[in-house]
């Protein structure tokens, strides 16, 4: 899947960075420069349009976290894991390593999302994905010694010496995910809220096919009269950095309409407008 953004959307969001005295040190900055870039917190980079304000969410939940996700306050450019410039509706540009392979496309990076919140709440032994052939992979396991072969269609298990229980190793067991899994196995396997249950941060929107496209929703605002906006972020065609989108039809350029019955659609600008009925859940 190879997209042409339209460029010349215009002015759409005045911002000036702002130094956190204490910024959240996310596990895998270690992979990154050290010290990694200048970055802020999503809540911080991008406050609710008037007249709505962040709705309410536990503590330890996924909606909370993704607030804390940095975001570079150097470039909005979005760079592809080879380093090439993007033409990309990007806002904001996630201080999250993409990889040196092409890996972390845009199903993936939902994926790479809720794996990292999981670790971080010291819950990674939950972590456990399918691949597009249906089987299903587990960090436990993958510790425990798991290895894999593929022949034709099968995944084929076998028995191996136990890895370290450590970060670097949870990304390598990520790439082994973003290798297998995609749009057709999180259209299929991941949770499917009803329509008019209310929209999260951290539910996200899927297509699944060969190409298929997935968006998450990074954080939600809701005025007094109920209607629910989103920040909306993705990753692409080839791996790239996760990036918040941007649009002229969003409230502010960021936040998006959210679909909320049947017959609605949230419409991004990387992609065709996806149905309310495309929106998925991982627990």
């Amino acid at each position: 899947m190879k997209a042409v953004i339209a460029a010349g959307l215009g002015a759409w969001l005045v911002w000036a960075p702002r130094v956190q005295a204490e910024p959240h040190r996310h596990a895998w900055f270690e992979d990154l420069a050290n010290p990694p870039p200048a970055h802020e917190a999503l809540d911080e980079r991008f406050e609710p349009p008037q007249g709505y304000n962040r709705i309410r969410v536990a503590p330890d939940s996924f909606a909370r976290w993704l607030r804390t996700l940095p975001i570079r306050v150097d470039r909005m450019q979005v760079l592809s894991h080879a380093g090439d410039p993007l033409r990309r509706p990007s806002a904001g540009i996630v201080l999250m390593d993409v990889g040196k392979r092409d890996l972390m496309q845009c199903a993936d990076s939902v994926i790479r999302l809720h794996a990292e919140y999981l670790w971080a709440r010291g819950r990674s032994d939950e972590a456990a994905y399918r691949f597009t052939s249906g089987d299903r992979t587990r960090w436990a396991d993958w510790v425990g010694g798991e290895r894999f072969r593929i022949e034709g269609p099968r995944v084929v298990r076998s028995k191996g010496a136990a890895r370290k229980a450590s970060h670097s190793s949870y990304r390598q067991w990520l790439d082994l995910v973003f290798t297998y899994a995609g749009t057709l196995s999180l259209a299929r396997d991941a949770a499917k809220p009803a329509v008019t249950d209310p929209i999260e941060a951290g539910d996200f929107y899927v297509e699944g096919g060969s190409p298929g496209h997935a968006v998450i929703v990074l954080d939600v605002v809701e005025n007094a009269s109920g209607e629910r906006l989103a920040l909306m972020g993705q990753g692409f065609m080839p791996a790239e950095d996760i990036h918040v989108l941007r649009s002229s039809k969003a409230k502010d350029g960021v936040w998006f309409s959210l679909p909320s019955q049947s017959g609605e659609w949230l419409d991004t600008p990387s992609w065709r407008p996806f149905a309310a009925e495309s929106r998925r859940r991982l627990h």
